[in-house]
């Protein structure tokens, strides 16, 4: 059964705590890759993949996230205010009344995914095949499996995989695997039972991935294993890294700043 996917939330509460001082004063997802915010990049890929209504979930530090956003013309955003940070479970469960019981996205801005086809067109694809959750998925080096949500699944496609449980932040020894969810997801709309059924997890938090673990124990959840170039802008290296790979594929920047790179003699 086809199941439509037409909106789409975006949790950008966070407190940026790996970026202060700067964000003292500017939200995360308002720093830039090059010159552009990483919160456009979200709702760009959004808008590619046919979706033009977004639930931006914010806390009361984020105006200039809706400065931003003021007058925006081709996509329809709507502001949620999460009152306290109390994990990515917690900041999804906010936009329950404003999804009103359809499938919907999430795509979280600190994840930045260059492709041809974007990400989250193809999980929605996936998503209308199955009428399941399904959760963008890439392999990790050893080093990053304990900051991450790991996966134990099944592969059953060459990029598709049942997922048969998630674990937060595992320590390396007692990860089922190095496949890590990525920040996009596509969920069903019953992934709201299953986050209120959750308590405090990973940091003392309502983890998303707990929420998935229950749904995965009751229903066939996906994952799926996405091609694109994936850069995590939610550190600093990370963000420095995205905006030079960007930056290098301006044909006007791209020769000035390689040879600048070259001329430091690394």
């Amino acid at each position: 059964m086809e199941s439509r996917v037409g909106k789409a939330v975006i949790p950008a509460a966070g407190l940026g705590t790996r970026f202060l001082p700067v964000t003292r004063a500017v939200s995360k997802v308002m720093l830039p890759v090059f010159n552009i915010p990483t919160i456009e990049f979200a709702v760009t890929e959004l808008k590619k993949s046919g979706i033009n209504s977004v639930a931006i979930v914010v806390s009361s530090l984020n105006s200039d996230v809706q400065k931003y956003f003021e007058g925006t013309a081709d996509v329809q955003v709507e502001f949620i205010l999460q009152e306290k940070a109390n994990g990515l479970g917690d900041a999804i469960l906010q936009a329950e009344k404003w999804v009103n019981g359809e499938s919907f996205c999430v795509v979280l801005p600190d994840d930045l995914i260059f492709g041809e086809i974007t990400t989250i067109k193809q999980m929605i694809s996936i998503h209308s095949k199955y009428d399941s959750t399904v959760l963008a998925l890439k392999t990790v080096e050893d080093d990053r499996v304990p900051f991450l949500g790991i996966v134990e699944s099944q592969q059953i496609d060459s990029l598709i995989h049942r997922i048969n449980k998630c674990v937060e932040k595992p320590k390396l020894l007692e990860a089922p695997s190095n496949l890590a969810i990525i920040g996009r997801y596509v969920f069903t709309n019953d992934i709201f039972d299953y986050i209120k059924q959750t308590t405090e997890g990973a940091l003392g938090e309502i983890q998303i991935t707990d929420a998935i673990n229950a749904q995965a124990n009751e229903k066939s959840v996906y994952g799926y294993e996405f091609p694109g170039e994936h850069f995590d802008t939610g550190n600093p290296a990370g963000l420095l890294e995205a905006s030079i790979a960007l930056a290098v594929r301006d044909p006007e920047k791209a020769p000035g700043l390689i040879n600048f790179i070259k001329s430091l003699n690394l």
